[in-house]
């Protein structure tokens, strides 16, 4: 099947654009079956080709620090080296060089390449609630889930959008913990 081309799964027959990711099943226009087809949109784009670097004609023109036959045509925002059409990777309105690009996803710079993060919020959770059921851990993993919690307030959140109420019960409870352990010691050492 070529690019851009949708099958009916019944009769094998081209399905058009329209007939895909419709709110309700729709008729095949060949065989008359009922079908929802699901497609992403850009599946039936045409593909642009991508820019080639040009050759320095002229005397004085800046050349690519990667390529330096090539005419630079932007300025890496990271580092500032010349780039050429070829070596300029445009990432929400500002130009990397391939270099930058490579450092700054393995150093965890740029968050917008990010394809996985520690989400401190559920881990603190994890350390207030995993310990009920041997007690007396809570009284070592109840300051730590404290620290995390309240450090998930100055870290990026989940890649995925979502609210701060695991952090907030996360700091509930390892309070409560650490409120219920000060009240033992104080009977403990109080009690005579």
């Amino acid at each position: 099947m070529k690019p851009g081309v949708v099958a009916c799964p019944k009769c094998q027959a081209a399905l058009t654009s329209a007939l895909c990711n419709t709110p309700a099943p729709v008729r095949c226009p060949a065989c008359e079956s009922l079908i929802q087809v699901e497609v992403f949109p850009a599946y039936f784009k045409s593909s642009t080709a991508g820019q080639i670097g040009e050759t320095i004609i002229e005397e004085g023109v800046a050349g690519c620090f990667y390529h330096e036959q090539k005419k630079a045509v932007v300025p890496c925002d990271a580092c500032g080296r010349f780039l050429c059409a070829l070596c300029d990777v445009e990432l929400e309105g500002k130009h990397y060089c391939p270099s930058c690009l490579q450092t700054g996803k393995s150093k965890g710079r740029m968050p917008q390449l990010e394809s996985s993060r520690t989400v401190h919020d559920s881990a603190a959770l994890t350390l207030c609630l995993a310990p009920l059921i041997i007690w007396p851990v809570t009284l070592l993993t109840a300051p730590v889930a404290l620290y995390f919690a309240i450090a998930s307030f100055s870290r990026p959140s989940s890649v995925v959008p979502r609210t701060r109420v695991r952090a907030w019960l996360a700091i509930l409870l390892s309070s409560a913990q650490l409120i219920v352990w000060a009240f033992v010691f104080y009977h403990i050492f109080n009690s005579d």
